[in-house]
């Protein structure tokens, strides 16, 4: 059911506004509930009000879901007013409600609350995310009544804050778990009290209770809206209204994850699927496992799960469908999962499986339309068979290779997957890197002619070149010297289409020379040096650093992975963007292009290419790379706004001047340049893109995933989509376009939600790779045969 309350229906809400009016609980913010349902009905109602006055077109969206987040009703609320979600509960498990709004992303112009038939729920304040310390206050706005925040107090010390209350208002009053009085809060003149509790280790199982006299208030409780490194709850801002609707959900975030399967098989065909098991209470816990079958087929899985506190375990599911199969061709189960810990914890994750093909083994009908809790395996039974953490890079016999965010390469061998662990794998060439405890610095993987991998790590606070000339079995560490002491980031060339060079890859080091601006929040300076390692016979050398810059803005390369350097023979070409005077009105970043003579040693003066707004935005990293005739062609960086394209007027050379910079498309609202050449010289360019066009989400900004070409001597075509948001308002997808030796075009890409209690509920990621065979006239969810 999906209910949009529009004026035509307002009449149906007054016809039961007198069941659901009762939610004397108004607060700020986004989020949602979590609730512990028994067998029997379930509703939730839900109330808004805006504060707005009519100016915004904020619509809030509640979906209640079950323990294995399929929606089992949803609902629209246009303007003030109540609605009622309800499902049939058939097994105990933790139900959801999550609440979002448009045009208001952190809950400041609404008011919302609920009531609800479970006794047993936990409130979660959130909101869109913030270039900031993540903080979640509690926000009370409803000065007609009094109530109570339950939380978990933390057992390291903690502090109570509350603002906003009415001068002269009573105290507020801290109550432990057993009843007695911790705290009384006295009320200043400026609407604030505090109060501050030391450590006390035998605390932090049961709830607190925080009494206003009065419910109108902004409420912060460290361990509980705002966190440090070390809480074992952080970001998990989880409270009630109630010490008896507490239940044990902190511990059991993500107890079975994924929350559901879907897959495809033939009659007679078996599967088997894993499942992560997660502990996150501070005390071991015997987790145990049995199946409840909905349809006459075979599911086993494991008895019991011990888990040490923190602990994540992975366990296999067996399911074999029948040799002759039921006329509706769909099988399902639940793998049902209990706490010996918290015995009243008990929750389930679904199995679903078809007779037939998966739709993923097709090409696919594009955009993929993301839909809350619905993405590739869900939609189309997709399971990636392959290493996900990162983009695919391809060496020159088109072997591809994953650098891991653990620093392991994964590399494919004939058709299986092969795993080394770098740390395990590299041989040290300093004293001032063990290789033993190494991290990868970025994801790229480079190859030269001989397909030695060159891979970039650190060790400390030391970063080096690795290099194996064996396929991967040894590395050696080369360790890239100097302002160890100061904030740097790093890039290397990677293939981008037509650049194969001898020797180790060119790499650039930023080494931030000043912070952020006040006025410009994303203002970087930094020293720009380019390194030209070369071989010399078993030796890598990594050679002085050359300046090219004193005030790059920096390199932005978590989506888009824009390649900064492109070579060709002896010559390296370099392009960055530079910050400018916070005073100077400019159009946006200046981008610039160098090009190094490696033979000669010579570095030539920087050349403008274009700019890319707004003006002092590390977001707006250009990108370049070159053609099958050595032509250069670049893009600004933008942070939504179109990027603006160039070519060089002479191959191979930056210092004969580039065409005037022109945008790939008008209006375009473009940010997170991948950029890759065809063995065609078409360009390929794949970026996230804002739209506000009513298709997929009717109120509201929402992000897409956008490709571009242009075909040789081509203007660049239209915009296609590739994935849309399932929520408005502020999204990425972590982007990473890249390109096989055979021209067939790989991105990598995840889905991040600005909304904390969509992103915080998901374990793992979501990152996939969707490849087109064809220069980006079809796309498909890969798999490993397909590489």
């Amino acid at each position: 059911m999906y209910v949009i309350l529009a004026p035509v229906t307002v009449l149906l809400c007054s016809a039961f506004q007198a069941q659901i009016e009762g939610p004397s609980l108004r607060i700020g913010g986004c989020g949602g509930l979590y609730l512990l349902a028994e067998p029997g009905e379930l509703w939730v109602n839900i109330a808004k009000t805006d504060l707005h006055g009519g100016r915004r077109d904020t619509r809030l969206q509640a979906i209640l879901l079950g323990p294995d987040r399929r929606p089992r009703d949803q609902a629209v609320i246009e303007r003030d007013g109540s609605v009622r979600l309800a499902t049939d509960v058939d097994r105990k498990g933790v139900f959801v409600v999550n609440v979002t709004v448009t045009q208001d992303r952190y809950g400041e112009y609404v008011s919302w609350g609920f009531d609800t038939n479970c006794p047993r729920y936990l409130i979660e304040t959130s909101r869109g995310h913030r270039d900031a310390r993540h903080t979640e206050p509690i926000v009370l706005r409803n000065p007609e009544a009094k109530g109570d925040i339950c939380f978990l107090p933390r057992s390291s010390p903690f502090r109570i804050e509350v603002s906003d209350l009415q001068a002269g208002s009573p105290p507020l009053t801290v109550y432990d778990a057993t009843g007695g009085l911790r705290a009384s809060l006295s009320v200043d003149d400026t609407g604030q009290a505090q109060a501050n509790f030391e450590a006390d280790a035998s605390r932090g199982n049961s709830p607190w209770r925080l009494h206003l006299p009065v419910q109108q208030a902004t409420v912060n409780i460290d361990g509980v809206t705002r966190w440090e490194k070390d809480d074992r709850y952080a970001d998990l801002s989880l409270w009630s209204t109630q010490i008896e609707s507490f239940f044990p959900f902190h511990d059991h975030r993500w107890m079975l994850t994924p929350y559901s399967r879907t897959f495809y098989a033939a009659p007679g065909e078996s599967r088997d699927l894993t499942f992560r098991l997660h502990n996150n209470a501070g005390r071991p816990d015997t987790l145990s496992l049995h199946v409840k079958h909905l349809s006459d087929w075979r599911v086993d899985t494991v008895g019991t799960v011990t888990l040490e506190p923190g602990e994540t375990k992975t366990i296999t599911v067996h399911c074999e469908l029948p040799s002759v199969v039921s006329t509706d061709q769909r099988y399902e189960a639940r793998v049902v999962v209990n706490s010996t810990l918290h015995p009243e914890m008990s929750t389930y994750s679904t199995i679903v499986a078809h007779i037939g093909e998966a739709p993923y083994a097709q090409p696919l009908n594009l955009p993929i339309v993301y839909k809350p809790y619905q993405h590739e395996n869900e939609q189309f039974g997709y399971e990636p068979d392959y290493p996900t953490e990162n983009q695919l890079y391809f060496d020159t016999h088109n072997r591809p290779s994953i650098w891991g965010s653990g620093g392991v390469l994964h590399m494919l061998k004939g058709q299986n997957w092969s795993s080394v662990h770098i740390s395990e794998a590299t041989v040290s060439q300093s004293a001032l890197f063990t290789g033993k405890s190494i991290r990868p610095i970025g994801t790229k993987v480079a190859f030269d002619a001989d397909d030695d991998i060159y891979l970039l790590a650190a060790e400390g606070k030391n970063v080096a070149l690795l290099h194996s000339s064996d396929g991967g079995k040894t590395f050696s560490a080369h360790v890239i010297r100097g302002r160890e002491e100061q904030p740097r980031s790093w890039d290397m060339e990677q293939f981008s289409g037509h650049n194969i060079h001898d020797g180790p890859p060119p790499i650039l080091r930023t080494v931030q020379t000043q912070g952020m601006d006040s006025r410009y929040f994303w203002r970087r300076v930094n020293d720009l040096e380019l390194f030209v390692p070369r071989k010399e016979g078993d030796q890598i050398i990594i050679g002085d650093p050359i300046l090219l810059s004193q005030k790059a803005i920096g390199i932005a390369s978590h989506s888009g992975i824009p390649s900064s350097i492109v070579s060709r023979g002896d010559r390296v070409h370099i392009i960055w963007g530079e910050a400018t005077d916070p005073d100077e009105e400019v159009p946006g970043v200046p981008a610039y292009v160098v090009t190094y003579d490696r033979k000669k040693g010579l570095l030539g003066e920087p050349v403008f290419v274009g700019w890319g707004p707004p003006a002092n935005d590390v977001h707006n990293t250009p990108s370049i790379t070159i053609d099958s005739e050595g032509y250069l062609h670049t893009l600004t960086g933008t942070h939504g706004s179109p990027f603006a394209y160039a070519r060089s007027l002479e191959p191979n050379t930056a210092h004969a001047g580039f065409t005037e910079p022109e945008l790939v498309e008008d209006e375009l609202r473009s940010t997170y340049i991948g950029l890759v050449c065809g063995p065609d010289d078409a360009l390929h360019l794949v970026f996230r893109v804002w739209a506000q066009d009513g298709v997929y989400h009717p109120t509201s900004y929402y992000a897409n995933l956008g490709y571009k070409r242009k075909l040789k001597h081509e203007p660049w075509g239209e915009m296609q989509r590739l994935a849309v948001a399932p929520f408005s308002e502020y999204s990425i997808f972590y982007h990473r376009l890249t390109i096989d030796r055979k021209g067939r075009l790989f991105v990598s890409f995840d889905y991040w939600s600005t909304f904390w209690f969509y992103r915080m509920d998901h374990s793992g990621n979501r990152r996939k790779t969707i490849f087109s065979p064809d220069g980006g006239n079809t796309w498909k969810l890969l798999e490993t045969k397909d590489l």
